[in-house]
């Protein structure tokens, strides 16, 4: 008859010890999996954003040169959507000055702004028309 020593196999306390390496592990695991999406959205809002500031630039440019009035102005459709329309998170308004008092050349900066997470974001672009 054999013995307990005798039995090949794990005891309980390292089978306890195992299970709580693993444990660990995954709750790690979790961490980073929550990270991540975090990650994943901030990187969704600033694409958003930049994408609603290209669409408004290419109006811009694409406005001839002396219907374009300098100031600071508000889309009126605010707050938008990521596609542009009504209701959602983003904010996007637009300066035109006169670059470096020339009257032949004008600065556009398009800002987009939103909140996210109680912080407030920001991402804007820039350029120089010419006549």
């Amino acid at each position: 008859m054999a013995t307990l020593r005798d039995k090949k196999g794990f005891s309980l306390v390292e089978f306890m010890i195992a299970i709580s390496i693993l444990g660990i592990g995954l709750l790690a695991l979790a961490g980073l999996q929550s990270t991540a999406i975090r990650g994943n959205r901030t990187s969704k809002d600033v694409t958003s954003a930049i994408l609603l500031a290209e669409k408004k630039m290419e109006e811009l440019k694409n406005t001839s040169f002396t219907a374009l009035a300098n100031g600071t102005f508000n889309d009126s459709n605010n707050p938008l959507t990521s596609t542009g329309g009504t209701g959602g998170i983003f904010t996007r308004s637009w300066t035109i000055s006169t670059y470096s008092g020339s009257t032949y050349m004008k600065q556009i900066t398009i800002t987009i702004t939103w909140t996210e997470g109680g912080l407030s974001k920001s991402a804007s672009l820039d350029t120089v028309i010419s006549r």
